[in-house]
């Protein structure tokens, strides 16, 4: 559900929130559907429940999750917009790293457009095969 790299230099508390804005992009996270306990994750994740209590309280405060005193935490019903902001960057991070990778191969921009172009075909002639690839 929740996946952590303990070796990253990404905090762990940012790592958190990236997975819960991807599970709520991703609708796995459905509005008012309560949230792991901050005792339950952290135990899960075998780390300080303060670290997962920062993460929940950042989400609140950004209006991806909300709290109800005494009853945990749960998913905002957040607008459209909100979730469509949110894939948008979640898509910009993907697409960023794969053209610093492309650079490994010093590829042409037109090289770039081909590749993606064809992949695309692909992937749309796997889909429409019932696939995915």
């Amino acid at each position: 559900m929740i996946k952590i790299e303990a070796t990253s230099f990404v905090p762990i508390y940012e790592q958190i929130k990236k997975e819960i804005k991807r599970n709520i992009s991703l609708v796995i996270f459905k509005a008012h559907e309560p949230l792991p306990s901050i005792r339950d994750l952290a135990s899960e994740l075998i780390i300080n429940p303060n670290t997962v209590a920062r993460a929940y309280r950042e989400l609140e405060m950004e209006g991806f999750i909300y709290t109800k005193k005494g009853k945990g935490c749960y998913v905002s019903n957040i607008s459209s917009s909100l979730i469509k902001k949110e894939r948008m960057e979640i898509l910009n991070k993907i697409f960023d790293e794969a053209i610093r990778e492309t650079k490994d191969f010093n590829l042409e921009l037109n090289e770039i457009k081909k590749l993606f172009e064809h992949r695309l075909k692909i992937t749309k002639k796997g889909d429409s095969k019932g696939e995915r690839k």
